[in-house]
């Protein structure tokens, strides 16, 4: 099951989409693109889809502009100022969110957990609850690791490759429910055209993901990678570090099930956690 709340930001990327969808395009008469709301809006349409998808907010003389082109008398520019403005800080207000954010290509691995990029609110508010870290709100905390999901969008057009390890779908994280819920939307989004999940079977010993969850992307044409631990986290963007992660994912990869495999696993797992 995919996370249907709705943020800030997406709130206002809905409202940008709904309204260039419901005008005709000058040129062609037919429904506005966002190629040709970019060429009214004097911007690119990359961003036009960065906008309508809430992967980047429109500066107030955008939203003034898409105002006079949409007629809508001030509101995309007071939903800016009122809402976009009091959104929560993202979960990492640093390097790696904005390497997320544009990112062509994510991957991630983690031994232990469901990685944050896939959880539900359920499972993520009890392994926060349980990191054994100081947490003062535990539901920003929950909604801000629910945002970074929005990356996830099949229109985003980034492609996520996710290895976990067997069992991780057996670790009762919050419960039976929060389990049976967290695997079904394993295998709700394993469905996703953009996103593949990969499953380290229990019968696989000692394999190179066991050291720890890390992440690596790709931006710009360039790698970077991120690793954690109980305390901190790092970016890495040094060739050679990155090369040695890479090298660590492919350990990992060759470890894993296919595809099609890894879905059945989840299945079967799913069916564990029933009540």
């Amino acid at each position: 099951m995919a996370n249907n709340r709705m943020t800030p930001r997406t709130f206002l990327a809905k409202q940008i989409r709904r309204l260039r969808g419901s005008m005709s395009d000058p040129d062609t008469g037919k429904e506005m693109t966002p190629a040709g709301l970019a060429k009214l809006v004097y911007r690119s349409e990359s961003l036009v889809k960065a906008w309508e998808t809430g992967r980047r907010v429109p500066q107030p003389d955008d939203l003034r502009r898409l105002d006079e082109i949409f007629d809508t008398k001030g509101l995309l520019e007071e939903i800016g100022r009122d809402l976009v403005k009091d959104e929560r800080a993202p979960e990492y207000m640093d390097r790696w969110r904005e390497i997320e954010e544009h990112a062509t290509s994510l991957r991630s691995h983690h031994p232990l957990l469901v990685p944050g990029l896939l959880q539900t609110p359920e499972y993520a508010r009890a392994v926060i609850r349980s990191s054994g870290r100081k947490v003062d709100d535990v539901e920003k905390q929950v909604q801000k690791r629910m945002e970074r999901q929005e990356v996830l969008a099949p229109e985003n057009d980034t492609i996520v490759v996710v290895v976990l390890d067997e069992g991780a779908l057996y670790r009762p994280i919050g419960g039976p429910k929060t389990m049976h819920d967290q695997l079904l939307k394993l295998l709700d989004m394993a469905e996703w055209p953009n996103v593949w999940i990969k499953i380290v079977p229990s019968t696989v010993g000692e394999y190179a993901g066991l050291a720890g969850n890390f992440h690596i992307a790709t931006m710009d044409g360039r790698g970077f990678a991120w690793v954690d631990d109980a305390f901190s986290g790092d970016v890495l963007e040094h060739p050679e570090s990155v090369a040695t992660m890479e090298r660590v994912w492919e350990a990992l990869r060759d470890k894993a099930l296919p595809r099609e495999q890894s879905i059945e696993l989840i299945s079967r797992a799913v069916d564990r956690w029933k009540m």
